[in-house]
């Protein structure tokens, strides 16, 4: 009935979208798609790439560029296609244009022309072909002119400590004696030839620099008696190896001046410019970089490859809770190094034989969040068992630069009161009136509850491929271009759910509780429907987090209240004997009533707000 529902929803949002779509086309027809292709340099050197760009405006269906075999000549697409959308509006008309970029990088591996056919390129199902063009390259005549080292700034590091490094650029300033001129850092800067260049983990360094329309400033420096313009580019890395990294990447292109020449301006006054230039290029060497790999003597079991010097706190809340009850267990990791290296820093392991008797825990690894120089993570641990009085000691080891060992510190024990979970009847959950003459029914425990979690299957939204499958055929027999305008809706409808996981989860909820209710499942459709329509990864759902997802979608306290009490009954329903899973079928009626009154709800803000919330 549903599925129903759904189609013909569907089918209005077709219908109502045809015109403007129409009206799209239109647009389309008028604006029709333009290709430009642009290709430089035409002359280069072996190993350095000439640069292909497809600059595509007002295209909408963009396909993939046809690329020839030719010997001598490696052909890369780069990853990652440019786009830039711009609107303006003129006397009260709103024209808006699109700009795909695809960039291409033609490498020759021979000295010599080469001849590369036709590059084509299919948009908006209209092929377009760049024309036969060659390309000419040969050996780098770099000599003495440039060079370039990555230079380390400690003496010793090890693997995974963040290590601090330059990127150091030597070249010759150009001299004309003939015009006794002598062109500058700035000047020289100018021929570099970022596009050929690559700069390895330097170029995050490099692009927040031009962020904020700065450069690397070039100094004057003699190096073995000869002048040299040095710039510097600092970055930092974390080793994963041992030994002497590998910057074998990194390699610096520049249009180096050749021919300077003079001109009269307006007023007779000499002007000068560059009038040639040479490509050159060099790799980069390493100065003073020696990773020392992590011992294997003395390493602790609960190593999990921290570097520096840290402490570890924790603690608990609530401190007393029924069998089956979520604690959150919250582990503070301090770094005191200042290594900054957090982000690497893996949770303590909880593998401890008493937590694994006595408690319950999620299998999905954590994922920590890192403030100034602490990292934090949080673990939901559920009691099995009544009369368990204390969260043993943690454990957390790293292996400290300074003194090149091994360091461990385990947290303090927190003590923690756990009772037996109360017998829950029937009626309690479902609310029975007080007249009510039907006895209460005990309810019997199964398996379920919150981390029965799942999300959407793929089956989900090949269900939703059968019904675009159906929609288009009826779109079918409607006009040619409103058939067509369906048909395009329904595509890109289908490449959504695809695509976008939070998506398909999200318009799948009612669909996937359904099924879930079809067999019995109360629990699982319950809060699995929750879990999809805030895009919470399964398993993870609390009632303090449904309970705040649902008022910032606005619930009544009625349907708090009631969604409130199934949550706490099946949370503890793993744990404890005597107490319904949400397999009985007022279980499964309940559940049912709550997701129809969760329906209502305006999902949009509460994901909005759990985005927030966790960010």
């Amino acid at each position: 009935m549903d599925r129903t529902r759904n189609m013909y929803k569907t089918l209005r949002q077709i219908i109502a979208g045809a015109v403007c779509i129409l009206t799209l086309f239109a647009s389309v027809n008028a604006n029709a798609s333009d290709v430009e292709f642009s290709f430089s340099p035409r002359e280069t050197w072996i190993g350095s790439p000439s640069i292909l760009k497809i600059i595509v405006r007002d295209g909408y269906v963009i396909g993939e560029p046809v690329l020839p075999k030719v010997a001598g000549l490696d052909f890369e697409i780069q990853p990652g296609r440019q786009t830039m959308n711009s609107m303006q509006i003129i006397n009260g008309k709103t024209t808006r244009s699109n700009t795909t970029t695809i960039t291409i990088m033609i490498t020759p591996s021979v000295a010599g022309v080469i001849n590369i056919p036709p590059i084509s390129i299919v948009v908006d199902g209209v092929k377009h072909s760049i024309e036969p063009t060659s390309i000419s390259s040969s050996v780098s005549t770099t000599g003495d002119l440039l060079s370039a080292q990555v230079i380390g700034n400690s003496k010793r590091s090890w693997i995974g400590q963040p290590l601090d490094v330059t990127l150091r650029i030597l070249v010759k300033p150009f001299q004309s004696p003939e015009h006794r001129v002598t062109l500058g850092e700035a000047d020289m800067w100018q021929f570099i030839d970022q596009d050929r260049s690559e700069f390895g983990p330097f170029i995050k360094t490099l692009r927040e620099m031009m962020q904020n329309r700065q450069r690397p400033v070039g100094n004057e420096q003699l190096i073995d008696g000869k002048a040299y313009l040095v710039y510097e580019i600092p970055a930092q890395m974390i080793p994963s190896t041992s030994g002497i990294p590998d910057f074998s990447e990194i390699r610096i292109a520049w249009n180096y001046p050749t021919r300077i020449n003079a001109a009269r301006d307006f007023f007779g006054r000499n002007e000068l410019s560059v009038g040639a230039t040479k490509p050159i290029s060099a790799s980069a060497s390493v100065v003073n970089i020696d990773v020392l790999p992590l011992p294997t003597e003395g390493q602790p079991k609960s190593f999990q490859g921290a570097v520096g010097s840290f402490t570890i706190d924790a603690s608990a809340k609530p401190s007393s809770v029924s069998v089956g009850d979520p604690i959150t267990l919250t582990l503070t990791m301090t770094d005191r190094s200042g290594t900054r290296n957090l982000e690497t820093v893996q949770p303590p392991k909880l593998d401890i034989p008493s937590i694994q008797s006595d408690f319950r825990m999620p299998t999905a690894p954590l994922a920590g969040s890192v403030k100034g120089n602490t990292k934090t993570f949080t673990q939901t641990l559920r009691p099995t068992r009544a009369g368990v009085d204390k969260i043993p000691p943690i454990e957390f080891s790293w292996f400290d630069t300074v003194a090149g060992e091994y360091r461990s510190a385990s947290t303090m024990p927190i003590d923690i009161k756990v009772v037996a979970s109360e017998r829950i009847a029937t009626d309690a959950i479902l609310g029975t009136s007080a007249g009510a003459t039907t006895p209460a029914k005990l309810l019997t425990a199964t398996e379920g509850g919150l981390t029965a979690n799942v999300a959407p299957t793929l089956a989900m939204v090949r269900d939703q491929s059968r019904s675009i499958g159906f929609l288009a055929g009826i779109a079918m027999l409607l006009t040619p271009p409103i058939a067509c305008a369906a048909i395009l809706l329904l595509r890109r409808r289908s490449d959504r759910y695809a695509g976008d996981v939070a998506f398909a989860k999200e318009q799948g909820a009612r669909g996937a509780a359904n099924k879930r209710l079809a067999v019995g499942d109360g629990a699982t459709a319950l809060v699995g429907y929750i879990a999809d329509r805030i895009n919470q990864p399964s398993g993870t759902v609390t009632r303090a987090e449904a309970r705040s997802s649902m008022t910032a979608a606005n619930a009544s306290t009625e349907l708090l209240e009631r969604v409130d009490r199934l949550l706490a009954q099946f949370e503890r329903s793993r744990f404890s004997a005597g107490i319904d899973s949400g397999a009985s079928s007022e279980s499964v009626t309940e559940a049912k009533s709550c997701i129809q009154g969760l329906e209502k709800l305006d999902w949009r803000k509460a994901r909005a707000a759990h985005m927030e919330k966790r960010s």
